[in-house]
Formats: structure tokens, sequence, C-alpha cells
């Protein structure tokens, strides 16, 4: 959500290349944490540099990537985390789930159903034996 709209560009541009440089980094490359006062060009060339060498297209201007914010922005993150899951041999494995108990309130719940229906049972059968 954070890179997703624009809310203040030159912080969520500075946030933008520390996490892409951070990931870079968990993948096993090398990558110099930015600044502040770094050429945000320059900055870019490399973080488009590195996903390249993951064989990942970049089919956008880089300029795309300096406001910090929007859908480009959100690629090469999603990208450069799906790198670093490789790294690390990630794998999604089925969920276990508990085995489910019977609640007491689902029981309550029924016996006082069955009541309700019993008392409705009992109604109509005073009704028609209070109409003959």
């Amino acid at each position: 959500h954070y890179f997703a709209l624009p809310t203040n560009p030159g912080e969520q541009f500075y946030m933008f290349c520390t996490l892409a440089a951070w990931l870079i980094n968990k993948t096993g490359h090398h990558f110099d944490q930015p600044r502040e006062s770094d050429d945000p060009n320059a900055t870019i060339s490399n973080i488009l540099l590195e996903l390249r060498s993951f064989g990942n297209s970049v089919d956008f201007p880089p300029s795309k990537l300096k406001a910090g914010y929007g859908e480009q922005v959100c690629y090469v993150l999603d990208c450069l985390a799906e790198e670093v899951l490789k790294h690390i041999s990630f794998s999604w494995k089925r969920p276990a789930y508990p085995a489910e108990e019977q609640d007491d309130e689902t029981v309550v719940e029924d016996d006082a159903e069955l009541t309700l229906n019993k008392i409705e049972d009992e109604i109509a059968v005073s009704s028609r034996i209070g109409n003959c």
C-alpha cells in the first residue's frame, strides 16, 4: 500500500531505493546502501541492472521509478522479493489445519432449537384441541 499511491514522493523514492538495496543484498548480490544525496538516476540504473541480471524484463522507462510509487515500483519490489525467496530456497507448504472440535455453543444452540420446535409443536397441538 505504501508504494501504490503518492504520499511523499521524496520519502517514498528513498524508501524504495533502500528496500530494493536490502532485497538485492538478501539475494547474495552486493549492493551499496543508497544515501539521500546519491544521484537518483544512477541509483535507479543500478537497481534495474540488478533486476535484469536475474532475468527480469524491464519494459518501462526508468523515470517511472523516480516518483517512488506506482505500478513499476511495486513490480520491481515484487520481482526482487521473488528472487530473495528463490535464493533462500523458500517453498510453500500446504497449511496444517487443527482437528475441529464441536463447540459447546453449537450443542446449546441445537438444544435451544429443539426446545423451540417442541414448544411450537405443543402450541399447534393445543390449538387443534382447542378448536374441537
